[in-house]
This record gives structure tokens, sequence and C-alpha cells, in this order.
């Protein structure tokens, strides 16, 4: 009697082997395919990352040779040449319009500024900026006009400066560089700094 009952009880039991064996092995088979996807996309986002911190050096490094323009030799290196706009320079004598983040229009567009970009091929980027003098009109620049800072040298200063106890100075006019920088993978990063001259 007692082999007759075990060789039943070892015949109802080899056929729930297999299928708790074949779940298992789909659990696993999920569960690796989840994880190489997660590890795909963390490495495209660290590669983003990384060629967006790139495109950020390389407009960092582009600052001093736009600002090159307004130095003695340049296109635009006394004030009567910063009244007016200056397109082969992509410089205007006016705030320009520009989106809610403050980036100016014109720069958001593909075609402005394509003629002078200032590009790096080996690194495959382009680098288009766009400077405005931060005054509501053409001209010279006024104290209603224009958005000034006030120079720490003391070499003067203007009848209002001195009727409102500035120290001396001049006041000079704000200009502000905007740069779109574009990199591999249509990387885009815009960066934005203001002088004064």
């Amino acid at each position: 009697m007692q082999r007759r009952f075990s060789v039943l009880n070892r015949q109802a039991q080899t056929g729930i082997i297999l299928p708790i064996t074949l779940i298992s092995l789909l659990i696993l088979l999920i569960a690796s395919v989840a994880l190489i996807r997660s590890t795909d996309t963390s490495l495209l986002i660290a590669g983003q990352i990384g060629f967006k911190r790139d495109a950020i050096n390389q407009a960092e490094r582009a600052i001093p040779v736009i600002r090159a323009i307004f130095d003695t030799g340049g296109a635009l290196n006394n004030s009567t040449l910063r009244e007016q706009d200056l397109a082969s320079s992509n410089y205007f004598a006016t705030i320009q319009p520009s989106n809610s983040s403050g980036i100016p229009t014109q720069l958001l567009g593909n075609s402005f500024g394509t003629s002078n970009a200032i590009t790096n091929d080996a690194a495959k980027i382009s680098i288009r900026y766009l400077i405005d003098r931060m005054c509501l009109s053409v001209g010279p620049v006024t104290f209603n006009n224009c958005t000034t800072a006030s120079s720490t040298s003391d070499i003067g200063g203007d009848a209002q400066s001195l009727a409102e106890g500035k120290a001396n100075g001049i006041d000079l006019p704000v200009y502000r560089i905007s740069i779109r920088v574009t990199g591999p993978r249509n990387t885009e990063a815009f960066l934005q700094t203001t002088f004064s001259r």
C-alpha cells in the first residue's frame, strides 16, 4: 500500500514545477529588460547634460570675442557708432523684443546671426549672438532714455548725479549680450550677460 501511495504522489507533483519555473524566468526577463532600459535612459540623460554644459562653456568662451567689437579697431569702438543699429555686427541701439524668458525673439529664429556666427567645426558648435543697448530709442545716451551704470572712476559726472549726491563718475550705457549655442544632438543653450562701456 505504501508503494502505491508514493507512485501517485510523485505523478501529482511533476507537472507543477515547470509552470513555476517558467513564470520565474519570465519575471527575471522583464526585470532585466527594465534595468537595461533604465540604464540606457540614464546614460542618454547624462550625455545630454554633458553636451549642455559644454555648450555653456563654449558660450562663456565666446563673450570676450564678441566684446572685442567694442575695443579699439572694432566695429563699435566709439560711442557715436553705438548710437545706431549695426546689423553686420548683430548690434541694436535699442532694447529688442524678448520672450517670457528674456531671450530676444530674433535670436530664437533660425536665420538671424548665421552670417557671422562663431563656429567650431571640430566640436560641432555654432554660436549666434545679439547685442542690444538697454535704451528705448536710438541716439545719444540720456539718463531718462537708457539704463546706465555709474563708473567708479572719479572723472566728473553728469549734473543729475551730482545733484543727487552720487559719487563722481560718468553714467555708462548698459549693453546686453544674448548668446544661442547649438551643439551636437541638437543641444541648445542660451546665455546672457550685461556690461557697460
